[in-house]
């Protein structure tokens, strides 16, 4: 049954089903995106179908900016130099800005710094320009002040052949009369000279206004801190922080050596005291009393004649007893003498005690070790006392003296502060008086800062005539073409940007990542070729497709089917379908079942397209029985397969009369069922299905066919819709899906202009 031959080129080629699409990621989310970037190939292919647009554009724009060279007046050019800084170290010497502000004549590099980027902006301020305007329409009144900013150029002089500028402002103007550039020229050097001598002069002033503005806060802030001195040395008498607080703090170290050399005499004369008044058994006042009846005359007088007395009374008891006459004449005086005694005894005492005392040893007989004691007593209690009192008036004047050093580091660090404060503002105070009188003599300058490098001139000629600028024709020309050209770029891209549509097979494989099975070329003749004679032979048809033009046409089915064919596992169903109407499905499906049929296969055409059906009318062959009446009545499906009249192993299943919910009976079971009987019938079996964007009815087969045909319409269908429907079948299904070209006009198709169609586009994944 097989009859075909298979040629080695095409065996070579045999293709294994790659999994089904999957659709590209955004670009942020891959590694390496397939289309990320610009794409020079597709730009390329772009330019080159959008050449005529480009070319008409790029040629319009060079025809207008030629007609605009040529009615473009001469203009003429002219220039001068500023030199706006010192050159040399002489120069900086004499200039008066450094013998105002430096010493000993050393130039002081920083006074020349200029800010050139301000500079040139000053320049060229609106207000600048409308002096010089006003100064030339004393000539010219007619000259304005776009003019002049349209026409000058105000800019830094670069060395030749070096990037680093000089201290060289260059001014040039340009214009189309030629004594109007000679005096814009003139007067702007006078301008900016002028403005170069006023700048320094109104700097200088506004210096020195600033300054007298600010003297009197300075005076006052020096006079404030000197008032603050003052009262500070007056309230706490001091002149000099530093000095007095190393002599107070000697002070108190002194007052603290001598109080420790008090307390420990005082300690000594306590002691002694002690031990002596312990060794009499009296008080100071009693030891006093003591020495003085021991040292009275009267009273000593007294106790001798007591003594003498006691005496004879002792040598008369010893004869006598206490009722003789003379020991009573004894006891009486001796009585009497006691008496006088007490009264003188007690009258010491109480001239000492200031009221007596109880203690024996006062009356007692002081000899004189016990005098000499007394003495000692006496004297270190004295001392005690005196020792007592001198440490008091050391305490008092320690706590004094340490109230002071505890007090001194504020009161010292105060003053400090204030001595720094008032030394800040005294030199503040200075510096601004000197800087005063240094801007004051720098005001008082006359000599113009900038110097003229080059005087205003426009360039002549041997005859002294302007020279114009060379003409720049052919420049404005060169720009409107490479204007145009881009233009007609950007129109070109924006125009197939708007159409969103593939152009060539080259589009295809580049956007989307399928294989490319098959590229059908444009013909003619395509619809006549279906009504040859199936007795025709190979010579036959090889003659009647060069006559009508339509070989390359059956070159390329035969191509589809050879990929087809040789497909493993092998294809026995497929499904062909489009993303949108208008693809040429059919005419691909109606060809692709005549070829497979002759080459000795078995082929089953259906028509699933039960809204709009063609096959029948490809096929001439009548409709009034078909897929709907299988589906909807659940008939045999034999009574309904129709025999094609252009080859005897080609059959047909037409859609039949339009019935309700069509969608619906394509996915019942009745449909699947139907599907697996065709595939026991016959060798081959192809579903023409609607088409897919917007319209679910061919959804339902997807997974029930071993290969799908994606045909995409060159210059024709949409972009985003084959990507949208690419997408949805990858959820729906798991079989391959592969791509089919069809070029539906003669000016892209491939074998347009006697060019021929490749065997077989190998894309493969």
């Amino acid at each position: 049954m097989e009859t075909e031959q298979i040629s080695p080129s095409l065996a070579a080629s045999t293709r294994i089903r790659p999994p089904a699409y999957q659709p590209q990621s955004d670009p942020d989310e891959g590694d390496n995106p397939p289309n990320r970037g610009l794409n020079l190939r597709s730009l390329g292919r772009t330019l080159q179908r959008q050449i005529m647009l480009i070319a008409g554009i790029t040629t319009a724009a060079t025809v207008a900016a030629g007609y605009l060279a040529m009615n473009t007046p001469n203009r003429y050019e002219g220039d001068f130099q500023v030199l706006v800084e010192p050159v040399t170290n002489e120069a900086r010497a004499v200039d008066p800005s450094v013998v105002t502000r430096t010493d000993a004549g050393v130039p002081d590099r920083g006074a020349f710094t200029v800010d050139y980027s301000t500079q040139l902006e000053i320049l060229t301020s609106p207000a600048r320009l409308n002096r010089i305007v006003q100064e030339v329409q004393q000539q010219f009144p007619t000259f304005s002040l776009p003019q002049l900013q349209e026409g000058l150029t105000v800019q830094r002089l670069a060395r030749e052949n070096d990037p680093e500028l000089t201290k060289i402002i260059e001014v040039t103007y340009e214009d189309t009369d030629p004594a109007l550039v000679q005096q814009v020229l003139k007067v702007t050097a006078a301008s900016y000279l002028q403005y170069s001598l006023e700048e320094r002069k109104t700097r200088f002033g506004e210096g020195v206004k600033f300054i007298e503005a600010q003297l009197p806060d300075v005076q006052r802030r020096v006079n404030s801190l000197q008032d603050d001195i003052q009262r500070l040395q007056q309230q706490y008498d001091i002149l000099d922080p530093a000095a007095q607080g190393g002599q107070l703090s000697q002070q108190i170290g002194d007052i603290t050596n001598q109080q420790i050399a008090t307390q420990q005499l005082l300690q000594e004369q306590r002691v002694l005291y002690d031990n002596l008044r312990r060794q009499l058994a009296l008080s100071p006042q009693e030891a006093i009393a003591a020495s003085a009846l021991s040292e009275d005359p009267t009273y000593q007088a007294s106790k001798a004649a007591l003594q003498e007395v006691q005496t004879q009374l002792a040598i008369e008891l010893a004869r006598f007893n206490e009722e003789a006459p003379v020991v009573r004449s004894l006891r009486q005086r001796e009585a009497n003498i006691m008496a006088l005694m007490g009264s003188q005894a007690q009258t010491i005492i109480g001239q000492n005690l200031g009221g007596g005392t109880s203690n024996g040893q006062v009356t007692a007989f002081q000899n004189s070790v016990r005098i000499g004691l007394i003495g000692q007593m006496v004297e270190a209690g004295n001392q005690v006392e005196m020792l007592e009192a001198r440490n008091r008036v050391i305490n008092q004047a320690r706590s004094s003296f340490e109230g002071r050093i505890q007090q001194f580091p504020e009161v010292a660090r105060r003053y400090t502060d204030l001595n720094r404060e008032l030394e800040i503002a005294t030199q503040q105070l200075n510096r601004l008086q000197t800087q005063r009188e240094t801007l004051r003599v720098e005001a008082a300058q006359t000599e113009v800062p900038w110097e003229l490098v080059s005087d205003p001139l426009i360039p002549r000629d041997a005859d002294g005539d302007p020279v114009p600028v060379p003409s720049r024709a052919s420049r404005l020309v060169l720009l409107g073409a490479a204007g145009g050209l881009l233009l007609g770029t950007l129109l070109a891209l924006l125009l197939e940007k708007y159409r969103n549509v593939f152009y060539s097979v080259e589009d295809i494989q580049e956007a989307i990542q399928l294989p490319l099975v098959g590229v059908i070329p444009f013909s003619r003749g395509a619809k006549q070729s279906l009504d040859f004679p199936s007795t025709f032979g190979a010579d036959e048809m090889a003659v009647e497709d060069s006559r009508m033009g339509t070989a390359p046409f059956r070159e390329a089915f035969s191509d589809l089917y050879s990929n087809i064919r040789l497909s493993e596992p092998p294809i026995r169903s497929l499904m062909i379908c489009s993303p949108e109407s208008g693809d040429g499905k059919t005419t691909i499906a109606v060809y692709l079942a005549q070829t497979a049929a002759g080459a000795g296969q078995r082929v089953l055409l259906v028509d699933t397209n039960l809204r709009q059906p063609q096959v029948h009318n490809r096929m001439d062959v009548p409709n009034t029985k078909g897929l709907s009446g299988i589906l909807s009545s659940n008939l045999n499906s034999d009574d309904f397969i129709q025999q094609s009249p252009l080859d005897d192993n080609l059959y047909v299943l037409t859609s039949g009369p339009a019935v309700p919910g069509s969608a619906r009976l394509l996915g019942s079971d009745m449909m699947k069922q139907v599907m697996e009987k065709f595939e026991q019938q016959f060798d081959l079996v192809i579903y023409d299905t609607p088409h897919l964007y917007g319209l679910t009815d061919a959804s339902f087969l997807t997974t029930q066919v071993d290969e799908i045909l994606m045909v995409v319409a060159a210059n024709k269908t949409n972009r985003t819709s084959v990507e949208r429907v690419l997408a949805k079948l990858t959820t729906l299904r798991l079989s391959s899906i592969s791509m089919v070209t069809n070029y539906l006009r003669e000016h892209n198709s491939p074998n347009a202009g006697g060019r021929s169609t490749p065997a077989m586009i190998a894309n493969r994944r």
